[in-house]
């Protein structure tokens, strides 16, 4: 007997509701790479990730119900965005990287990328140091990258943009972001001198992929485009490219 759904919040693209212990959520377009990535994960970065569960009877991708809190507002708590918190995230895009790396799903890239990191796609639970990412959530849009790609999405998005917001702060926090994955494995040291220039990428491609989805009648992208999403993030870019000079020096300060 099937029980109560309760619908979660935060969700502009996916449905997305809790069934007792487990989540049932609009499958991605490649279920089977997110299926496979995601049982990959849990036998090689156990708690990274929601565990697979299959399909249910209406077709919804089924996954574990990771306890914790999703900060799925904007700004919701600056705790969420603490300097800690990179620490902790920047450990598990590394666990992820590694556990990918050489495979299969990674081809012949570097790695296996999330490419939607951000403060609504990860949960978190309270530790010493105040509330730490422990899982991430949502990788339909998961695919083969490089390892600096995820880096400097979670630094846009763990971080302020545009208006009166100070672009050293950004740098900093890219950098101790940087340095906290570099520290939390061997190998290579991420390329940073890349990764201003990965961001300003991310940033238009962004915008540019809301507002060609919502002329293709995608109804999430209709949404966020009503909600402002298109200029928001358009003058995220418009910001970054003036201080990149001064976002890149701070993210090279020692």
């Amino acid at each position: 007997m099937a029980g109560t759904e309760e619908t979660l919040p935060g969700g502009f693209v996916a449905e997305v509701v809790r069934i007792g212990d487990t989540v049932r959520r609009t499958p991605p377009a490649d279920a089977d790479f997110a299926a496979a990535l995601l049982r990959h994960l849990a036998a090689n970065a156990p708690g990274v990730a929601p565990a697979y569960l299959g399909r249910d009877d209406r077709g919804r991708q089924v996954l574990s119900h990771v306890d914790g809190v999703v900060p799925w507002r904007d700004r919701e708590d600056p705790v969420f965005f603490a300097d800690a918190a990179l620490t902790r995230l920047a450990g598990l895009i590394r666990a992820v990287h590694d556990a990918c790396a050489g495979t299969d799903l990674a081809g012949g890239a570097e790695t296996v990328c999330h490419r939607d990191l951000s403060p609504k796609n990860t949960v978190y639970r309270v530790g010493p140091a105040g509330p730490v990412p422990v899982a991430l959530l949502d990788w339909d849009l998961a695919g083969p990258g490089r390892r600096i790609e995820d880096v400097a999405f979670a630094g846009w998005h763990w971080a302020d943009l545009g208006g009166d917001s100070d672009p050293a702060e950004l740098g900093r926090r890219c950098r101790l972001l940087c340095a906290a994955y570099d520290a939390a494995g061997t190998g290579t040291p991420l390329p940073r001198a890349d990764l201003v220039g990965v961001m300003l990428d991310q940033i238009e491609g962004t915008w540019r992929g809301i507002d060609a989805g919502a002329d293709r009648d995608l109804p999430g992208m209709r949404r966020l485009r009503a909600a402002g999403t298109v200029e928001t993030v358009r003058g995220w870019h418009d910001w970054l490219r003036r201080h990149r000079p001064t976002v890149e020096a701070a993210l090279d300060a020692t």
